[in-house]
């Protein structure tokens, strides 16, 4: 059974949440926990949480998020806190800053990468008191 919250919901870091398949979204998108991406997206996203972008998820835009974990497809700046995981239907194209890149055999990565952690931090706290976290 669906319980809805309403506004006076309080994010939950161990919360996750899921836009399907065929659901279109433009704009900027911020989250507490885990988002799982399966559709298209364009604009910007902003977490200390974890992005999971599924294989029929097409990503356009700016992403900034502690864990990024892609199947499908990005086109776009990243920037990962923590890590950035290409699995091997991942077809990345943009640059990704971020201390650990994982990129599974079969997967796509066309950019530049930036892997100095100290500057990650610092990046992401600035970001962070900006209000943009």
């Amino acid at each position: 059974m669906w319980r809805w919250k309403g506004n006076n919901a309080t994010p939950n870091s161990a919360s996750t949440s899921i836009v399907e398949q065929g659901c279109d979204l433009e704009g900027r998108v911020t989250f507490a926990g885990t988002l799982v991406l399966n559709g298209k997206f364009q604009g910007e996203i902003r977490s200390s949480g974890t992005l999971l972008i599924g294989e029929t998820a097409e990503v356009q835009g700016d992403v900034q998020v502690g864990v990024l974990i892609v199947s499908g497809q990005v086109s776009g700046s990243i920037i990962a806190n923590e890590r950035v995981e290409l699995k091997a239907t991942a077809r990345l194209s943009g640059d990704i800053a971020t201390p650990v890149l994982v990129l599974e055999e079969g997967g796509i990565f066309d950019g530049h990468c930036k892997m100095k952690a100290d500057e990650l931090r610092v990046a992401y706290k600035s970001s962070q008191e900006a209000g943009h976290g």
